[in-house]
């Protein structure tokens, strides 16, 4: 008689266990904690997708430890949708969950063979609001050490056969409509060499690029850090580590030590060959939470808005706009003013399709709708006329950018808040220690 294979048992799935930090706002090194019960991800991964993506929206892709499971398949198949499931090395005892636009949090994992108390003392910790605490520090601290030393990893300086595995970090970190950086862009910022706005560095020594590696020679991170030739300071100019605290830690650290001796250093403060001025703390909240732990605080700031289509024309800027050519950035410098305000905006010729705006209002006390409408209406018109077919903004942070509705002319004109970038600088002072203060 003919034998009939048995279908596969479904695989019942028990409620997750999870703690999301309370306000989701990625202040701290974590963002909350998952205990499975197995080392299996078939049976683990769609019962934690299921509950996190009744907080956080659908879950498009999860990046994990692959030597902490018993198998890792490629796709998982989760309420009818494919989850892409792909590999980390750099920290033990985490898992990085993506929701669209590469929009990533960060849980401990704790293992599953770990005894009640400790694994609920690790998940609270993991979970509390600004905890600034690393994966392997709670479970040390929770009574439940990481199974096996972390990977040893080492710095070393940037090769050329390192620029795919660095354009991939930096990809990783992009915001939403920025360009990707070019190989030729790459090339020039590690350089120092580049040839948009050679001005931003020719006050710096020749940039120092280096990779922090793992044991197999895979690039886990990299940071670029330059000296003043005529300050008494250093700057970290850029930095890719995943939004890996142990990777970014490691990194900062590094900098800090070979700029150690000036009276400060400074932290993304210009768009050195990397495209953005500064820091985007809510894309990049690792990133921000290192440097504040390492004594670095915010200053100059600015708000990153996107719009996705072609402006719409506008009728005849009144009062009359001031426009004057601009070499650095390539574009125009646009001023608007009347008897009791001014404002100004520089556009950037635009590339592929891209135009960016720089947008300075009028003080909040001289604020003049009218002015500010003139003066968009104005730089729209110099950019559609150039091709743009999508624009990024920069709006300058001052107070009235933090008032309800600060945002409604721009957000008239269709663009959209994406985040909040920010520089640092850190102060040195008698005795200081810059690498204890990572500890």
């Amino acid at each position: 008689m003919p034998i009939h294979d048995s279908p596969p048992a479904p695989i019942a799935l028990r409620p997750a266990r999870v703690f999301l930090e309370p306000t989701l706002a990625r202040d701290g090194t974590l963002d909350g904690a998952w205990w499975p019960r197995t080392t299996d991800l078939h049976r683990e991964l769609p019962a934690l997708v299921t509950i996190l993506e009744d907080r956080l929206g659908p879950i498009l892709r999860v990046k994990l430890n692959l030597a902490a499971w018993d198998d890792t398949p490629a796709h998982l198949l989760v309420g009818g949708r494919f989850l892409r499931v792909s590999g980390f090395t750099g920290t033990a005892n985490t898992i990085r969950v993506i929701r669209g636009d590469k929009d990533g949090y960060l849980l401990l994992v704790v293992p599953p063979d770990t005894e009640a108390p400790a694994a609920t003392a690790a998940m609270r910790t993991a979970a509390s609001t600004g905890n600034t605490l690393s994966a392997s520090e709670i479970l040390a601290h929770c009574g439940r050490a990481a199974p096996g030393p972390a990977p040893s990893m080492r710095m070393r300086p940037y090769r050329p056969a390192d620029q795919q595995a660095v354009l991939a970090l930096i990809e990783a970190d992009s915001l939403p409509g920025q360009p990707a950086c070019s190989p030729a862009a790459l090339d020039q910022a590690v350089a120092g060499t580049p040839r948009s706005e050679p001005v931003l560095w020719s006050d710096l020594e020749r940039p120092r690029t280096d990779v922090l590696v793992d044991p197999e020679g895979h690039i886990m991170g990299v940071i670029s850090y330059a000296a003043h030739q005529t300050e008494d300071s250093g700057e970290i100019l850029w930095l890719h580590g995943q939004e890996i605290p142990d990777i970014v830690e490691a990194l900062v650290a590094h900098a800090l030590l070979e700029l150690s001796g000036g009276a400060a250093v400074h932290a993304f403060t210009a768009a050195r060959g990397l495209g953005l001025p500064a820091l985007p703390t809510g894309r990049r909240p690792v990133t921000r939470k290192v440097l504040e732990h390492a004594g670095f605080t915010g200053r100059n700031s600015w708000h990153y808005l996107r719009r996705t289509k072609p402006c719409a024309p506008g009728a005849t800027a009144c009062p009359p706009v001031e426009v004057v050519d601009s070499q650095t950035p390539p574009g125009w410098w646009l001023k608007a003013r009347d008897d009791d305000s001014a404002a100004e905006v520089v556009a950037q010729e635009p590339q592929s399709g891209l135009g960016v705006l720089w947008w300075f209002s009028a003080a909040p006390h001289h604020a003049d709708q009218a002015l500010e409408r003139a003066l968009l209406q104005q730089a729209d018109l110099l950019l559609r006329e150039h091709g743009a077919m999508e624009t990024i903004l920069y709006a300058a942070d001052d107070p009235a950018s933090r008032q309800p509705g600060a945002w409604g002319l721009l957000e008239d004109a269709g663009f959209t808040e994406i985040d909040h970038l920010v520089s640092y600088t850190r102060r040195a002072v008698p005795g200081d220690n810059p690498i204890q203060a990572l500890g």
